[in-house]
């Protein structure tokens, strides 16, 4: 059992005060969770909705892309009742996503429900062991309670709870490969990249460039013949079934990404105020897209050149904390992507944490700011009490850039810490040569 007196650094009476405050903390995170996460999800899951239904009609060799199949497959799963969350937005995920989570077709939504919350609560207590105790790097006691207060009163987790989002297990899969790669199994790793790349690729595809920095070519082989592998059998399950998918589903992906779709980062999306990639960001400040493409390719390639450099002194990027965040956040600036998938900011924050030793370390307090602030859904938070419009004296399309997509600055600010930090050798390797 650890000793009070290790838990948090000072005078015995300040290690009460912070002991207390500490387990304050955690409890009013947890009840966060709950409320906010598990409890809206009992009236929500309209995102889960969509997946489900899908899954279902691949099961049962419908086309997983066509809303009438996702409609009849979700009348059947509802018993015919008019209750529930109707699958009435596009199907988006590859077929490998319904393969793996065909399991759940065979329940009807009364159950599945419930299944998919148990799944989301032990995936959080996977977060929770991997980002404090097997973490590459020990925290102190202190730090631990610290950061598991924080997995659990994050607000991009409970909105991905609630909303039926994939976000949580993905993030829970990637935080175990990077713990497989930093205890030397890099199959192991590079399979849970395959399976968290399977169920959603945006957040995945980043964290792959850090096996190519270093030319890994046999974990590419593996995360290719997996991925390959799920690909192929969802296919031949269409195919047997004599389903015609990809065309739909790209026609999918075009409606999404089309003015005034889901992904269209311009103005003329009603959803705008969700996305935090700095395309939609951008498209507040200039309509022009060239411009748009190369500010986003340029700080692509700075980052990409900094990680690429960082892998020349690293073992394994993989199971280097800054290297994998700085991965997962050049994701989310971009590539289109929806609050809750910030979800992927736990890293960052459990890396700044282990980091932020003295005042001087400005990268790793940077991060901890950003990552309190994103905690919160700061835009829903404006449109909801009514301040989503500009005061008077202030111009809108100022306010739009400035305040409603202050979460693309925040996270723009983040990268940059990061980035900074990835230009700093490590006291101590990891992965391979640790």
């Amino acid at each position: 059992m650890t000793n009070p007196s290790q838990i948090v650094p000072g005078s015995s009476l300040g290690r009460r005060i912070g002991w207390t405050l500490l387990i304050v903390l955690i409890l009013a995170a947890a009840g966060e969770l709950t409320v906010r996460g598990f409890g809206r999800a009992l009236t929500d899951l309209q995102d889960f909705g969509v997946i489900y239904s899908s899954t279902r009609a691949f099961v049962t060799g419908q086309n997983p892309y066509d809303s009438a199949a996702m409609q009849a497959a979700w009348s059947e799963a509802n018993h015919n009742r008019p209750n529930g969350p109707a699958p009435i937005d596009l199907a988006l995920y590859p077929p490998p996503t319904y393969l793996l989570l065909s399991p759940l077709a065979f329940l009807d939504w009364a159950a599945v429900r419930w299944a998919w919350l148990l799944a989301n609560a032990i995936a959080i207590a996977v977060l929770l062991v991997a980002l404090t105790r097997y973490w590459p790097g020990n925290l102190p006691p202190w730090k631990v309670a610290l950061a598991a207060a924080f997995i659990l009163g994050f607000g991009p987790i409970h909105t991905a709870i609630y909303k039926g989002q994939l976000t949580v297990l993905v993030t829970a899969v990637l935080a175990l490969a990077m713990v497989a790669e930093a205890r030397h199994a890099a199959v192991l790793a590079a399979i849970l990249l395959a399976v968290a790349g399977c169920l959603k690729p945006q957040i995945v595809a980043p964290v792959m460039l850090l096996y190519l920095f270093q030319w890994r070519w046999k974990a590419i082989a593996v995360v290719a013949g997996v991925s390959l592998g799920l690909l192929g059998i969802a296919s031949l399950r269409l195919y047997w079934a004599g389903v015609s998918w990809i065309g739909l589903l790209l026609h999918n992906l075009s409606l999404a990404s089309k003015p005034g779709g889901v992904y269209d980062p311009s103005p003329t999306n009603p959803l705008l105020d969700q996305l935090v990639n700095a395309s939609a960001l951008l498209r507040r400040l200039t309509s022009n897209q060239a411009i748009v493409a190369i500010v986003l390719v340029a700080i692509g390639l700075v980052v990409c050149f900094f990680l690429w450099k960082r892998g020349r002194f690293v073992a394994d990027l993989l199971s280097d904390p800054v290297a994998f965040g700085t991965a997962c956040v050049l994701g989310l600036v971009l590539i289109s992507h929806r609050y809750y998938d910030a979800a992927v900011l736990l890293f960052v924050f459990v890396w700044a944490l282990s980091n932020a030793t003295n005042w001087q370390r400005f990268p790793a307090w940077i991060a901890i700011a950003g990552c309190f602030v994103l905690a919160f859904p700061g835009q829903v938070l404006l449109v909801i009490s009514g301040h989503s419009r500009a005061p008077s004296a202030i111009p809108q399309p100022l306010w739009d850039a400035l305040v409603m997509q202050h979460q693309s600055w925040i996270l723009l600010a983040i990268l940059g810490a990061l980035t900074l930090s990835c230009t700093r050798r490590n006291r101590l390797p990891y992965g391979r040569g640790s």
